[in-house]
């Protein structure tokens, strides 16, 4: 399978940034969409499409939606689901700026920023409490079963699912 975005089974960058874009109200997101295409390789750039802005282009994925925002008994999580988001994957604070400049710049018309997040790889890949992050992801074949969607009756084929923390 080679349709999808080679950035999701990469292994981490060094750096990244994180852009969280909402819809502006009453956009025609089409043309952002497209100048976008330009930009997004789908390993330097990896794009997601939110449940807002598949529904304004009339769409429909089976099995995206809106994170909830209430558990169990009483517990209420805040949730925002953006319509765009970008993941610039790089090892130059420079360039990862400048690119995401250009997405920005790129998106505008019908985009507006809600968030960056700029990202970097901590003591080789350990999280904060020292495990090294990603262990226990698969590898190679079963990595791709694992994260890339395969049904090509479904429309999806190549697509994968992100949940943003």
């Amino acid at each position: 399978m080679s349709n999808y975005q080679r950035g999701i089974l990469a292994p981490c960058p060094k750096l990244a940034r994180y852009l969280s874009f909402s819809l502006e109200a009453g956009s025609k997101p089409g043309r952002a969409i497209k100048a976008l295409i330009e930009l997004a390789d789908g390993d330097s750039v990896v794009v997601g499409l939110g449940q807002p802005l598949v529904r304004v282009l009339g769409g429909e994925v089976p099995g995206l939606r809106v994170f909830p925002t209430q558990f169990g008994s009483g517990l209420i999580l805040p949730s925002s689901s953006a319509a765009l988001w970008c993941w610039l994957r790089g090892d130059d604070r420079g360039k990862l700026l400048n690119a995401g400049r250009k997405i920005i710049a790129a998106v505008s018309s019908a985009f507006a920023l809600d968030s960056v997040i700029d990202g970097f790889m901590y003591d080789g890949g350990c999280d904060l409490s020292g495990f090294v992050d990603g262990t226990e992801n698969p590898k190679g074949k079963k990595a791709l079963a694992a994260a890339i969607v395969r049904a090509e009756a479904s429309g999806l084929a190549g697509s994968s699912f992100v949940a943003v923390q």
